[in-house]
């Protein structure tokens, strides 16, 4: 009885000596399994402190490979809200971004021509080969931010198949095949919420259920477009019929601020995929476009603004404008820049040739992602970049893989956010500590 008695005391004794005695006997001593175990677990809250202070999501995501512990600590939502946060407080730089080309290059699409020095860009994520296609048949659709819309047109079934990838992380889904009435003559749409936002006080939420809508617009009559719509959060396609206006279209879709947008000579078209009801018509005939020859139209957003790109006039007397929508809801519109051709400066005697040659081909092809001073044009398979502001042309490079012309192309602007979008099931909105 005695003996037992002793026992709790015993340990009761060597737990105090351990924890506050310098002095440690051999038996006190834990195990390296021990150690490692506390270690770790004792240092998780220092291990955030260290590592959401990294310079860079791409020196984050390189600490991934370190051990299992340090991957799952930094794929946690509470890591990627401590990483933001961090950055949008003491970080003020502009996110990395780029103008990326899709193009037809026999026998593939391709996403090779890049207009940036950022080298995340030159990843090999952009190629998508772990995308389960393996006949080289796929092509970007649309771009959001750092998310992805994908396509392989199956035509020998009639059908469509849509992934969404995040070339940055690699990671993919796939929407459930799309039957396509109209194999040709179609456009599509993505939009996608942010994954991280700030509410009116400056506090950031990390949005892990954020919503994304894919539209499939096809032209079945000149007043009638059939919309077929996929749902992140039901995970299924709605068709509809918007009917009612001239909708033949002369630009791609754009996404802006939520909603999907497209044109034509007078008027520009808004669908709110969230708000189906919400749908609005803005004209711009006044513009006077209409009335001129257009050689070429880009329509996109320009710092933070809808713009309209075109070349109008033949010959010398070619000019070059672009509108800014400045008022939305009014539909207001400014004329921001017009310049002749013959005004601008090329930077070299390949340039003016190229200008002088162009027969009317010169076209306007996209905007700069973060200089707004900067707009592109193509011809054949060149590039050339404009000055808005000191009227220089310069030569921005040459599509590679092409032998005659630049055909068939989209141009996407592709940003970097402070942390990957991921691609996973939603959960739940988080405040960012």
């Amino acid at each position: 009885m005695v003996g037992d008695d002793e026992k709790p005391s015993r340990s009761r004794e060597r737990t105090l000596v351990s924890c506050c005695s310098n002095k440690r006997t051999r038996r006190d001593i834990p195990s390296s399994s021990e150690q490692s175990r506390l270690s770790l677990n004792d240092l998780q809250p220092l291990l955030i402190e260290i590592l959401h202070r990294l310079p860079s999501t791409q020196s984050a995501f390189l600490c991934k490979c370190v051990c299992k512990n340090w991957y799952s600590l930094i794929s946690s939502p509470y890591f990627s809200g401590r990483f933001i946060t961090h950055h949008l407080n003491h970080h003020h730089k502009q996110n990395p971004s780029a103008l990326f080309i899709s193009y037809w290059s026999k026998p593939s699409w391709n996403v090779l021509f890049t207009f940036s020095d950022e080298p995340m860009f030159k990843f090999r994520g952009f190629e998508l080969s772990y995308l389960p296609e393996r006949n080289g048949y796929v092509r970007v659709s649309a771009i959001v931010n750092d998310l992805m819309l994908c396509c392989v047109a199956k035509i020998e079934i009639g059908m469509l198949q849509y992934y969404i990838c995040n070339p940055f992380t690699m990671q993919w889904i796939a929407l459930p095949l799309l039957e396509a009435d109209y194999m040709n003559d179609y456009k599509v749409g993505f939009v996608c919420e942010p994954y991280y936002f700030e509410d009116s006080q400056g506090e950031s939420f990390i949005n892990s259920k954020y919503r994304f809508r894919v539209v499939h617009f096809t032209r079945v009559e000149s007043t009638q477009i059939v919309m077929k719509t996929y749902c992140s959060e039901t995970q299924k396609w709605y068709r509809s019929v918007l009917e009612g206006s001239e909708f033949w279209w002369i630009t791609d879709v754009v996404a802006h601020n939520g909603k999907l947008l497209w044109c034509n000579r007078e008027h520009i078209f808004a669908y709110d995929p969230f708000n189906p009801e919400l749908f609005t018509s803005i004209n711009c005939s006044y513009m006077q476009t209409r009335l001129l020859p257009a050689i070429g139209k880009c329509f996109g957003v320009r710092q933070g603004f809808l713009c309209l790109m075109e070349l109008v006039g033949v010959g010398i007397d070619r000019t070059f404008h672009i509108w800014k929508l400045k008022d939305y809801n009014n539909g207001e519109w400014s004329l921001e820049d017009h310049v002749s051709l013959n005004a601008m400066i090329p930077e070299s005697s390949l340039v003016q040739e190229i200008v002088d040659g162009s027969e009317n081909k010169l076209k306007p092809l996209g905007f700069h992602p973060s200089d707004g001073n900067i707009v592109y044009l193509h011809f054949q398979t060149y590039v050339i970049s404009f000055n808005t502001r000191t009227k220089e042309l310069k030569m921005a490079g040459k599509i590679p893989g092409v032998r005659d012309s630049f055909c068939h192309g989209k141009v996407f602007h592709v940003e970097l956010p402070l942390w990957p979008t991921p691609i996973a099931k939603p959960i739940e909105i988080l405040p960012c500590y």
